[in-house]
């Protein structure tokens, strides 16, 4: 079902998350992840940060702290279907449901696609499991080409 935003609601901000979103951005990877504990979710997010070249995190920001997406991207060696040795990689995707079908998706996928442009990528790679049965259609309005299966995709950043 299209979701439509309220006209007195603007569209949320996309940027880099940053000291204090933690709290936030936990909530997102929970509801991303529930199979997964706050301990082993944190212990992540702490090795996230701690590779900021490697790995990034852009968030949507809605108003007064509180986010409503994020996207989580490294950098890897090989991806399926890739062609290079340094693969742009979609690890995690999420937008609250409220705002999905609105464009934040894809700003946030666009702002993770532009930083693994800037460190050297011509491709971008993604998975998705059967858990998530809306994820492959949306890889595919982004430009995401299926790979060996319904659930590996890739794109070229060229």
């Amino acid at each position: 079902m299209l979701q439509t935003r309220p006209a007195d609601r603007k569209l949320p901000t996309v940027r880099p998350l940053k000291d204090g979103d933690e709290g936030e951005w936990l909530r997102l990877r929970l509801a991303l992840w529930p199979n997964h504990t706050c301990s082993e979710l944190e212990e992540n997010m702490a090795g996230i940060r701690a590779n900021p070249e490697g790995e990034v995190v852009f968030v949507a920001e809605c108003g007064e702290g509180k986010l409503c997406g994020m996207v989580e991207v490294s950098i890897r060696k090989t991806a399926r279907g890739c062609r290079t040795d340094r693969v742009g990689y979609l690890e995690g995707w999420f937008v609250d449901p409220e705002w999905r079908c609105q464009g934040v998706g894809r700003k946030l996928v666009e702002a993770g696609e532009s930083w693994c442009r800037a460190h050297g990528c011509i491709e971008m790679a993604s998975d998705t499991t059967s858990a998530y049965p809306l994820s492959p259609a949306a890889h595919r309005r982004l430009g995401y080409q299926d790979v060996e299966d319904s659930l590996h995709f890739r794109k070229d950043l060229t």
